[in-house]
């Protein structure tokens, strides 16, 4: 069975192009091309986040940048108060194991295993958010 159509004739231009393609992105100037056209874009992205962030500030909204830092803050505070509830209760069981005819807890609970998994207090932590001057873009 023979191929249809369309496909032989994108075969027939695959065959002709590819090779003067392949000649073209192989050569320094189009790497040259190739970066300047990304470093651009980049420069674009910054351009328009820092601009859009300017103008929410204006309004005194929150910027997508504030946001991301508020959420690292968030998971960061929720770590600290999961680290010191399973501290705490470790503690009250071990109070509570020290007292003359007690019971003893037999099996490990989900604060013990949660506890190997708790970050230190001591670790980095997010910048606080804070309002950035407003200034008049660069030129």
């Amino acid at each position: 069975m023979s191929a249809p159509l369309w496909r032989q004739a994108f075969d027939a231009a695959e065959r002709a192009v590819a090779p003067r393609a392949e000649s073209l992105v192989r050569t320094e100037h189009f790497a040259l091309g190739t970066a300047l056209v990304r470093r651009a874009q980049t420069l674009a992205s910054r351009s328009a986040q820092g601009l859009s962030a300017r103008a929410w500030h204006l309004l005194n909204l929150p910027a997508g940048s504030d946001i991301s830092r508020l959420r690292a803050q968030i998971g960061s505070l929720d770590r600290e108060v999961r680290r010191l509830t399973i501290q705490l209760e470790q503690e009250r069981r071990r109070s509570a194991t020290s007292r003359p005819g007690a019971p003893r807890p037999t099996t490990p609970t989900t604060e013990d295993s949660d506890a190997d998994g708790a970050q230190p207090a001591d670790g980095a932590r997010p910048r606080p958010a804070r309002r950035r001057a407003q200034h008049p873009p660069r030129p």
